[in-house]
């Protein structure tokens, strides 16, 4: 587990390479960090979406394909 943070501001005037310092920065996350649960509902609802979107992603591939046998098949059928 990383975070991100902004550019990091030195605590002493005379170190201006630590002012200077621009963009955005990976660190670790501190010890013991443990993200946000998410809610029961929340999580079921995303499954829910999931499983929804698979299924239409599933039958419209499966249309497709024999779309594309019956294309096939007609092409080869029709070849003099």
């Amino acid at each position: 587990m990383v975070w991100l943070s902004g550019p990091r501001k030195g605590r002493l005037r005379n170190q201006p390479d630590l002012i200077r310092q621009r963009g955005i920065y990976l660190h670790d996350a501190p010890p013991g960090y443990r993200p946000p649960r998410l809610p029961q509902k929340f999580v079921q609802r995303q499954l829910r979406k999931d499983y929804i979107l698979m299924r239409v992603a599933t039958v419209v591939l499966a249309l497709l394909a024999v779309a594309f046998l019956v294309i096939i098949g007609v092409m080869i059928a029709t070849y003099t």
